[in-house]
């Protein structure tokens, strides 16, 4: 019924059970996973987890925040890995201007560099942005190139005019558990970009072990919470979480080809 398009299950504290939380979510109606990576490190560990589990799927990236001990050879090496069985996207990769200090011409750099990777091995990508909007759109149309650039800008915390170009493009946005918190200016933002985003350009996710839906706020999240996430999605967009969870789920397989 669902796929959750996002949760690091790769993380000590959840991969330690990882047994039980993949049956909490098959309970819970979720058909599929994908764990995004965010080092060359983590992306090797990803591929060997998605081989051992059959609803698991991977992505392989660099996020911006984990460019401390970066190398060149990293890139080709996610290359590499783009290629195997189950890896069906390049991720979690984006900007991220929060955490100080920063780089934001390394940042750049790397990301045109993945994008490339992904649009030679014609795969999507997982795209993050915190506080780096403007930067970020300004390299996705750079590198749009026709629609050969696609994927799912993930967690979207940018605003309905860069939500609207987003699915011009053919890109699909998602929103994780904050969507069902107490109502303030954020959530207000993000309620009426879920009403006037299509169906068809949804995707559903967790971001497992962060941001957990109510009523689990302060617990560490797991994909057998996305229902709620998805509960409060089809309650702004007049349909019925089953409908929901049909589209998003044909959503997910039409771009992560899972």
């Amino acid at each position: 019924m669902y796929i959750d398009s996002h949760a690091h299950l790769n993380y000590p504290d959840v991969v330690k059970n990882i047994g039980e939380v993949l049956q909490r979510a098959e309970d819970a109606g979720v058909e599929a996973i994908i764990v995004p990576a965010t080092t060359y490190r983590t992306s090797l560990d990803i591929v060997e987890l998605v081989q051992k589990h059959k609803m698991l799927y991977g992505a392989v990236g660099i996020h911006p925040t984990e460019l401390k001990d970066f190398e060149v050879s990293h890139l080709e090496g996610i290359e590499s890995l783009a290629a195997i069985d189950k890896i069906c996207a390049i991720g979690e990769i984006g900007l991220d201007y929060y955490w100080e200090p920063y780089d934001s011409e390394l940042q750049i750099r790397i990301l045109r560099e993945q994008f490339r990777i992904a649009k030679r091995c014609g795969l999507p990508v997982i795209i993050h942005n915190r506080n780096s909007t403007n930067d970020l759109m300004e390299l996705v149309r750079s590198e749009y190139d026709g629609g050969l650039l696609k994927g799912q800008f993930h967690s979207f915390s940018a605003g309905q005019e860069e939500a609207n170009e987003c699915i011009k493009m053919g890109f699909y946005i998602s929103f994780t558990g904050n969507i069902t918190y107490k109502p303030n200016d954020s959530t207000r933002i993000a309620y009426g970009i879920v009403e006037q985003t299509p169906a068809e350009h949804l995707l559903l996710e967790t971001d497992t072990p962060y941001l957990p839906p109510m009523p689990y706020r302060g617990k560490q999240n797991e994909p057998s919470y996305v229902n709620h996430t998805a509960a409060k999605i089809a309650e702004l967009k007049g349909i019925t979480p089953e409908e929901l969870g049909r589209i998003t789920s044909e959503n997910a397989r039409s771009l992560y080809g899972i």
